[in-house]
């Protein structure tokens, strides 16, 4: 009954963000080749351009391959997507389309983040029913929005991709976002699934704050937002546990920086073994007030970043350019558009890494979108908008010049 609700309510919420659009503030970028009837959000890919030109003689496909072995992970720029599967279709049937208006952050597929060099994943497995072999599996969602994807097909390609490109590794977050309501069927399907024969040397098995890019070639590490080890204490976790509150403006609207600077990442099968982690997801732009609180803290966070990995110490640095403005997609694609060219504008100022940076709207530098069949006259249709996402993961890759071979 309390999922029905929050159905219902979410139904009502779309309605009313996506029914408010209107053209003025947006540029019209509709086309006659444009297809009016996607299932879902899509980018206008003809018209992708890289705004900020870089150079690099590896493609992104294995700019890994570019970094030297002893260097530390914890010391590279990474790029990365927030709610990475949203942008591959939802499941259940009859709802799809209040999700395809609410729940989409991505417009970009799994495999074109890996091929446009992304290298950190959110994945949120969730308990779900497969109705035909009448099973439980793990699906991935967005909130209670379950995506048309299972856990196990996700490794399956991540691990493909790694073996066709050998020079690579994925950091993965694993996030539960339905709560423990299914603890029992939750954690047993996840040891399920990770311990399959065919994933055996996949996982980063024994994580230390100082591994090297040499030591995570070809591998996954997963890290976890919640300590699994009450759960299920006789499971093995490849898993690195963080202890990363939430930073919700509902609870306090003022930035907490000391708090953002204070969190820590645990070896599970060892928590003597832990890192600083210094992690920004200030994740409410809904407010004039909130949008200008998070660009300052993305930014400074980016320099707290470069000061910390010029020197020895291990910290590890999580900087969310994620947020919502409101349920919709337009919501996120304003968000990325607001975030992103300030991060640009950032890294062309200042040389140096700024650990790993998660953003909404991935791979594209321009995001023009219809959802459910719509119209450049109705709702469903939304207008251009520049995140400017490919540059800023080119420019993410290319300050890591200093650790290139």
């Amino acid at each position: 009954m309390k999922r029905k609700l929050m159905y219902v309510t979410m139904a009502i919420a779309a309605m009313t963000a996506l029914n408010s659009c209107s053209e003025d503030g947006f540029e019209k970028a509709y086309d006659e080749k444009t297809s009016l009837d996607s299932p879902y959000l899509f980018s206008e890919g003809y018209q992708d351009t890289i705004v900020v030109s870089y150079d690099l003689p590896t493609p992104a496909t294995d700019w890994l391959g570019m970094v030297k072995d002893d260097t530390k992970v914890c010391k590279l720029s990474i790029p990365g997507t927030h709610d990475t599967m949203t942008g591959m279709g939802f499941y259940q049937p009859g709802l799809k389309y209040i999700f395809n208006m609410t729940a989409i952050s991505q417009v970009s597929t799994l495999e074109e983040q890996m091929n446009s060099g992304l290298r950190f994943f959110d994945i949120r497995p969730v308990v779900s029913t497969d109705t035909i072999a009448k099973k439980k599996i793990l699906r991935l969602t967005h909130g209670i929005s379950e995506l048309d994807v299972t856990f196990e097909q996700t490794i399956d390609w991540l691990q493909a991709y790694l073996k066709a490109h050998p020079s690579e590794f994925f950091i993965a977050k694993l996030q539960f976002d339905n709560g423990f309501e299914d603890q029992k069927d939750l954690f047993s399907l996840l040891s399920n699934v990770l311990h399959m024969p065919k994933y055996q040397g996949l996982f980063i098995e024994n994580w230390r704050p100082d591994i090297t890019v040499g030591e995570m070639r070809g591998k996954i590490l997963w890290l976890s937002r919640f300590d699994l080890r009450p759960y299920n204490a006789a499971f093995h976790y490849p898993i690195v546990y963080c202890n990363w509150p939430d930073e919700d403006p509902d609870i306090k609207e003022d930035l907490d920086l000391e708090a953002q600077r204070s969190c820590a990442m645990y070896n599970m099968n060892d928590t003597t073994i832990k890192a600083t982690l210094y992690k920004q997801d200030y994740y409410k732009t809904t407010t004039e007030k909130r949008m200008k609180n998070k660009q300052k803290t993305v930014i400074d966070m980016m320099h707290s970043a470069r000061e910390v990995t010029a020197k020895d110490d291990n910290i590890w640095i999580v900087n969310h350019c994620s947020a919502y403005t409101e349920v919709s997609p337009r919501g996120y694609i304003t968000n990325a558009a607001n975030l992103h060219p300030l991060v640009i504008e950032d890294l062309q100022k200042n040389e140096g890494t700024v650990g790993i940076i998660p953003m909404d709207m991935a791979c594209h530098d321009y995001v023009h979108c219809i959802i459910n069949g719509g119209t450049p006259y109705t709702s469903d249709y939304l207008y251009g908008f520049h995140p400017l996402s490919l540059s800023l993961t080119n420019l993410l890759i290319k300050s890591n010049k200093s650790y290139f071979k």
